[in-house]
């Protein structure tokens, strides 16, 4: 299954770029996985809700024929062994492709929550997109850890 960290816009700050990097390395020894990214709205270009919408309109085609998970603060919330259950799930259904749609600053449209097929929060705070990132990045290498029993999990 090739796991997709799809996301508005891409990470600026170089730390944040190495080390979802080097989660995406590590996830390559046992699935592969990409990063795409559609272009983030302006922030001053008319209001939070008319940019979320332009995003979406790019989100949503890249969604199709895909397993869609969206990070949102209200989805639900999982420890990293049922996350590891969950993804193990997804891979043994057959699923071919699964998104990890990661909003832009001003979060996500309706839209895109609607046509997912889950929506999930990496925590009831919000964090920086970019953050986000590099937590869900690891949070996939830590299910591989768990399903492979490696001791990165204690």
């Amino acid at each position: 299954m090739l796991i997709t960290l799809l996301s508005v816009g891409s990470p600026k700050d170089t730390c944040v770029r190495e080390l979802t990097d080097g989660y995406l390395e590590r996830i390559r020894r046992y699935s592969p996985v990409a990063v795409k990214a559609v272009r983030q709205e302006p922030l001053g270009s008319g209001s939070g809700t008319d940019a979320m919408k332009k995003e979406a309109q790019k989100l949503i085609p890249l969604m199709e024929g895909c397993y869609n998970i969206v990070l949102d603060k209200d989805g639900e919330v999982m420890d990293s062994g049922a996350f590891a259950n969950f993804l193990n799930k997804r891979i043994m259904s057959g699923i071919k492709v699964m998104n990890i749609i990661i909003g832009g600053p001003m979060g996500i449209d309706t839209s895109v929550k609607k046509k997912a097929e889950k929506t999930m929060a990496l925590s009831r705070m919000t964090f920086p997109h970019e953050l986000a990132m590099v937590v869900i990045a690891e949070q996939v290498y830590r299910a591989f850890a768990i399903l492979h029993g490696l001791p990165y999990h204690k």
